[in-house]
């Protein structure tokens, strides 16, 4: 079975995590290795889901901007 990527929240919070345990040091280096590796998986992890909410916030501003009346005017 596979296993659900984690949320951008999820992945983003693990992320800060492996690097407070990174810059605190003291970890032998197989370890930091490890937890380095770990880091840039969440890094693209987050990196794509952050791609796809440009993508759909530009999708949605040109669906937007061709139709004008279909979005209410703030005033």
């Amino acid at each position: 079975m596979a296993k659900r990527e984690p949320s951008f929240e999820e992945a983003y919070t693990a992320l800060e995590d492996v690097v407070r345990r990174l810059e605190s040091g003291g970890l032998p280096l197989d370890q930091s290795i490890t937890l380095f590796e770990e880091g840039m998986r969440l890094a693209r992890i987050c990196g794509r889901q952050l791609d796809a909410a440009e993508l759909r916030i530009d999708q949605i501003t040109a669906e937007a901007e061709e139709r004008p009346d279909s979005v209410e005017t703030l005033q």
